[in-house]
């Protein structure tokens, strides 16, 4: 068992990778639409890419990573309880930096870096509590609960909620620049909730016979493709107007409370847990949450697009490219 969830880490940590890159290639994607050398960003087009960015061959390639990051995510599923694939996703957060400064060249501020830290912090906080195991009760009959049922309706219906007002542009500036890149880390941590079941339902089929009510897997599965396209189009929308490694850390702090939160309320994992565990675990989550908002309220941008502040920027490479601005 101890082999089996250290292969499950090291797909996790595969994941991580593939989907920070993922959503760093769409960020070029969208960056192609103005430039022609869309890493540095030196050379505007004169007339701006007709072509839609999710027809992008850039585009296409991330997709193609993120359905690569989301396999591994369900194979680690079958041996690894939700709330630790959540908890142990948060290294994306560091992932993505990394990524981000190789891909993009994109460096966040001074300020904005100790925000940052808030953030890996209270994960991290939040790690050292999870279990690694599930509570011992059959996944078909947890998510089969009424909290099971309640919590995932919920979600989907303050999140679609949630989008129309962005839409409309109605919030305050800070909760509109934090707005999409989190209802799309929110919406996308559906993946996991189903996807336990799905990896679940096929890895404990009996001479090729479902163990588990057909109509529930086929509702997971429409709910996962779901929450799948819908995550994609709003984190692109975040991506339009914000920096890269500014949404993708939103998203990827909302994907891991959610995640973890999928895990609590309809996977049980939480009860295994003591009280002074549980009391860990929420200082960790309510930390994520803090850095979140100090990094909203440092990462302001013009009307036109993101404002990169190159001169409190950690001074390691050219940071000309972030004088430039998507019109």
């Amino acid at each position: 068992m101890v082999i089996l969830q250290i292969v499950g880490y090291l797909f996790l940590f595969i994941a991580s990778i593939s989907s920070s890159v993922s959503m760093n290639f769409q960020k070029l994607a969208q960056y192609e639409i103005f430039y022609h050398d869309p890493r540095k960003r030196l050379r505007k087009r004169q007339t701006p890419i007709k072509t839609s960015v999710f027809c992008r061959p850039l585009f296409i390639i991330a997709i193609l990573l993120s359905a690569g990051a989301s396999s591994l995510d369900f194979m680690a599923l079958t041996w690894l309880p939700p709330s630790t694939v959540g908890v142990f996703g948060s290294s994306s957060i560091i992932i993505n930096l990394l990524v981000t400064r190789v891909i993009l060249f994109e460096v966040p501020t001074k300020k904005e870096w100790v925000a940052i830290t808030y953030v890996i912090l209270g994960c991290l906080l939040a790690i050292s509590v999870t279990p690694d195991h599930g509570s011992g009760m059959p996944v078909p009959q947890l998510l089969d609960r009424t909290i099971s049922y309640v919590y995932i309706v919920l979600n989907w219906t303050v999140f679609l909620l949630f989008s129309m007002v962005l839409e409309k542009n109605i919030l305050p500036a800070a909760i509109q620049r934090v707005g999409y890149p989190f209802i799309g880390g929110a919406l996308g941590a559906q993946n996991v909730c189903m996807g336990k079941y799905i990896a679940y339902a096929f890895s404990n089929t009996i001479d090729g016979q479902l163990t588990v009510r057909l109509d529930t897997l086929l509702a997971t599965i429409l709910l996962c493709i779901g929450s799948v396209i819908l995550h994609i189009y709003w984190l692109n929308k975040g991506l339009e107007k914000h920096d890269a490694y500014y949404c993708i850390i939103i998203y990827q702090t909302a994907w891991f409370m959610f995640t973890t939160l999928s895990g609590v309320f309809v996977y049980d994992d939480m009860s295994i847990l003591t009280t002074p565990q549980q009391i860990m675990f929420i200082i960790g989550l309510l930390t994520a949450v803090y850095g979140v908002k100090r990094i909203s309220v440092l990462h302001e941008k013009t009307p036109e697009g993101p404002e990169t502040k190159v001169e409190e920027s950690v001074d390691f490479i050219d940071t000309e490219p972030f004088k430039q601005s998507v019109n």
